[in-house]
């Protein structure tokens, strides 16, 4: 550390100068909240597509329960 410190007005030119070598692009990196967001969406996704699953097995369930109580109704009543 033999350099001198910068002043305010050296530190920000110095940063200008990286940030324009080396520029960022901010479409690649997400932020927390985008993260989050992005994270939540595909949780919800998730639990929807689960509660789907769910629900075409209780209706087969139900139309084979139906399909199996007319059949025991026809044949033995």
């Amino acid at each position: 550390m033999d350099k001198e410190p910068l002043t305010r007005s050296e530190y920000r030119r110095q940063q200008a100068h990286k940030q324009t070598e080396n520029p960022q692009t901010e479409s690649s990196e997400l932020t927390r909240e985008e993260s989050l967001r992005l994270t939540k969406a595909q949780l919800e996704a998730e639990r929807t597509a689960q509660l789907k699953h769910r629900l075409n097995l209780m209706i087969i369930g139900l139309v084979v329960a139906i399909v199996i109580v007319y059949l025991f109704l026809f044949f033995v009543g």
